[in-house]
């Protein structure tokens, strides 16, 4: 059975290129996590992030694809999502803390589910976003370019933050949910798990929570700004002219 210092040595480890732990000589610190820890994740991540990207603008396709085809079942499913919002508190009123408390219960989930879905509920986090905003893209009812403002405005804001903690919070607990099937030679069955689970603490602490919690922030004090005044000009654009 691995000792205490072998499950504390693969907890400050640093994942190399290959994915396994490698021992460095400067000590664990803040700064370190971010000068070395957290980008070699991100190098030794950073394919099947890509394809988790890649999986993210399927998901737009395919969004856009459900509301062209399949009108009634898409209305159906944005009625239920625009109800979680008002869950939530709806657009005029909805609270940073609403917003992070719903997206760290969805994200601090996935590694824990994926283990139990062999990393398939990653996946699903990832593209039902890209699914949900392709169907929004088509329902709304206005000029193809205002579209295209619309969809991006509502993102970008937000987006630039909740988006890479979404890939790289998934990319983190698919290895974990991996590590039995494509393990690190080096290490026993137990130290693969431990080692990933490391990973997946020190990826989601140190990146993927301050980059939610982050997002929150912006979606209510910028994207919800945006939000509103799209709605207020595709009002007067849509008004009958007398």
């Amino acid at each position: 059975m691995p000792s205490w210092q072998h499950f504390r040595w693969l907890g400050t480890a640093v994942c190399d290129s290959a994915g396994a732990p490698c021992t460095v000589r400067s000590r664990f610190s803040l700064v370190r996590v971010y000068a070395q820890d957290i980008p070699a994740l991100l190098r030794f991540n950073r394919r099947l992030m890509l394809f988790i990207a890649g999986l993210f603008i399927v998901g737009i396709a395919g969004g856009v694809a459900l509301a062209e085809f399949f009108p009634s079942p898409t209305e159906t499913l944005l009625r239920a999502y625009a109800a979680q919002i008002e869950r939530l508190g709806g657009v005029e009123s909805i609270s940073t803390a609403a917003i992070m408390r719903n997206n760290l219960r969805i994200m601090l989930l996935s590694p824990v589910l994926a283990v139990f879905t062999v990393g398939l509920y990653p996946l699903f986090v990832a593209t039902l976003p890209g699914i949900l905003l392709g169907m929004l893209a088509v329902q709304i009812e206005t000029m193809a370019p205002l579209k295209v403002l619309i969809g991006f405005l509502l993102v970008a804001p937000h987006g630039v933050f909740e988006i890479p903690a979404i890939l790289f919070g998934s990319a983190l607990s698919m290895r974990l949910a991996w590590s039995l099937f494509r393990p690190v030679t080096s290490l026993s069955t137990t130290g693969n798990v431990v080692w990933a689970a490391a990973n997946v603490v020190k990826g989601y602490v140190f990146v993927v929570i301050p980059l939610l919690v982050t997002a929150a922030w912006v979606e209510v004090s910028v994207t919800g700004r945006i939000a509103r005044w799209l709605i207020s000009l595709n009002t007067v654009l849509t008004v009958p002219q007398p």
